[in-house]
């Protein structure tokens, strides 16, 4: 058995694993842009992998262990993972995590799907427009 001794590896496999179905799309979900797109989860994979171990008590302390049970985790968090996921500008994505934070919490998921419609709303409404960041930059972020 190897010990995992990287804290972050559970969650990076996880991701790995999860990736290969992701749906992402070819334009922002609030602007339309092409440009510097990325993924944003309104769930976090961190915080709902962190619940789901705590609540089920899994084995995540090897490498064996992780790879036995990530596709599980996968399958039963299927759409915080897949279908509550959006594309979105680097710009968007940066505005969203000023005002949730670097991680928002679990709870926060429905807000901020309000606050991309909101968001959406406001683009089509003036297209061009630039987000407003509250503060930091993005890569205080990541």
């Amino acid at each position: 058995m190897s010990k995992n001794t990287n804290k972050r590896i559970p969650i990076k496999w996880v991701r790995d694993r999860a990736k290969s179905a992701y749906e992402k799309k070819d334009h922002c979900y609030i602007c339309n842009t092409d440009q510097d797109l990325e993924l944003h989860h309104t769930h976090s994979l961190t915080l709902l992998l962190e619940r789901w171990i705590e609540t089920t008590g899994r084995d995540f302390s090897t490498d064996e262990a992780v790879l036995e049970n990530r596709d599980e985790f996968i399958d039963n968090h299927h759409d915080e993972i897949y279908r509550d996921v959006y594309t979105l500008c680097l710009k968007h994505h940066q505005a969203l995590h000023a005002v949730y934070g670097k991680a928002p919490p679990l709870s926060s998921a429905q807000k901020q799907g309000h606050w991309l419609e909101t968001q959406k709303a406001k683009a089509t409404l003036n297209p061009g427009e630039k987000p407003k960041v509250l503060g930091g930059s993005f890569s205080e972020f990541y």
